[in-house]
C-alpha cells in the first residue's frame, strides 16, 4: 500500500480541478459568517439578560460550533458528489484496474473527509476569534481558551456527517439518489423511527448521537448575566422544552462507535461490490 502522503497527493490531484468543491466551501463559509453576523446585530437586553453574551468568550465557542453544525450538510454533499462522480464516470473502476488498491482509494476519501472537517474547524475558530475579540469586554486568557475544547468535538461531528454520506453514495453509486436519501434519513426516516421507538432508546440513534455532539446552546442560561453559572432551571431540559439527552462523554464514545461502524460498512461494500 502506498504511503498516506502519496495517497493524499493523488486525492488532491483528483479534487483540485473541481470548481464545485471550492464553490461549496466558500458558500459554506459565507453563509456561516452571515448567520453569525446577522444574529449579532440583534440587541435584546433586559435586566439580568444580554443577548450579546452568546458572542463573547468563552460562550461563543459552543454557540458558534452549534451554528456550524447546521452547515455540515454542505461538507457531506461535497463528499457525496466527489465520490459519486468517481463511480458514475467509472474512474474508480479505472483506478483499480491500473493497480490502485481499493483500500488506498478508501484511505484517500478518509483523508478528504478529515481535510474538510479541519476546514470547518478553521472556519469556526476564525469566526469565534473575530467576534470574540470585538464583543468581549475585559478579555482574559481563561475566558479566551476555556471553551476551545468544543473544536475537536465539532471535528468529530463533521466527520460523522460525512462518513454517513460516504456510506450512502458507496452503496447507491448515484449522486442525486444519495443526496436525497441523506436528507430524508436525517430529516424524516430516523426521526420517524425514533418517535415510534421506546423512549429509553431514542437518544441512542446515530443521527441523534452525532447531531447532539454540539447541543443547542442554553440561550437563557448564557444570556443571563451569571452566564454558565446560572441555575439549571434556565436550561431547555430543565424547563421541559427539550427531552433529556445522554451525557456528553457517552455521546462522544457512541459517535466514535458509529463512525467506525459506518466506515467499516463502507469498506465491506467497496470490497464486495463489482467495479
Amino acid at each position: 500500500m502506498r504511503g498516506l502522503k502519496k495517497i493524499a497527493m493523488i486525492e488532491w490531484a483528483k479534487v483540485a480541478p473541481y470548481g464545485f468543491v471550492r464553490t461549496m466551501i466558500i458558500l459554506l463559509a459565507l453563509l456561516f459568517f452571515l448567520v453569525i453576523f446577522a444574529s449579532s446585530r440583534i440587541d435584546i437586553s433586559v435586566p439580568g439578560f444580554s443577548w450579546r453574551n452568546i458572542y463573547r468568550f468563552p460562550y461563543n465557542w459552543s454557540s458558534f460550533a452549534w451554528v456550524a453544525s447546521w452547515f455540515n450538510i454542505f461538507l457531506s454533499i461535497i463528499v457525496i458528489t466527489v465520490t459519486g462522480n468517481e463511480f458514475q464516470h467509472r474512474t474508480f473502476r479505472q483506478q483499480v484496474m491500473n493497480g490502485y488498491d481499493r483500500s488506498e482509494w478508501l484511505a484517500g476519501k478518509g483523508i478528504l473527509i478529515l481535510f474538510l472537517a479541519l476546514t470547518g474547524v478553521i472556519m469556526v475558530t476564525l469566526t469565534v476569534v473575530i467576534f470574540g475579540f470585538a464583543m468581549t469586554p475585559d478579555l482574559t486568557l481563561k475566558a479566551l481558551f476555556s471553551g476551545i475544547s468544543v473544536l475537536p468535538v465539532y471535528f468529530l461531528q463533521a466527520t460523522g456527517y460525512m462518513v454517513i454520506g460516504m456510506l450512502f453514495v458507496t452503496l447507491l453509486r448515484s449522486n442525486a439518489l444519495s443526496i436525497i436519501l441523506f436528507f430524508l434519513y436525517f430529516i424524516v426516516i430516523e426521526p420517524v423511527i425514533r418517535v415510534m421507538a421506546p423512549a429509553e432508546i431514542r437518544p441512542w440513534f446515530p443521527v441523534k448521537i452525532i447531531s447532539h455532539l454540539t447541543p443547542t446552546p442554553e440561550i437563557l442560561q448564557l444570556a443571563s448575566q451569571a452566564g454558565e453559572e446560572a441555575s439549571s432551571a434556565l436550561t431547555f431540559e430543565g424547563l421541559g422544552i427539550l427531552p433529556r439527552q445522554l451525557p456528553q462523554n457517552i455521546n462522544l464514545v457512541m459517535a466514535l462507535v458509529y463512525i467506525l461502524l459506518f466506515g467499516t460498512l463502507t469498506w465491506l461494500i467497496i470490497r464486495k461490490k463489482d467495479l
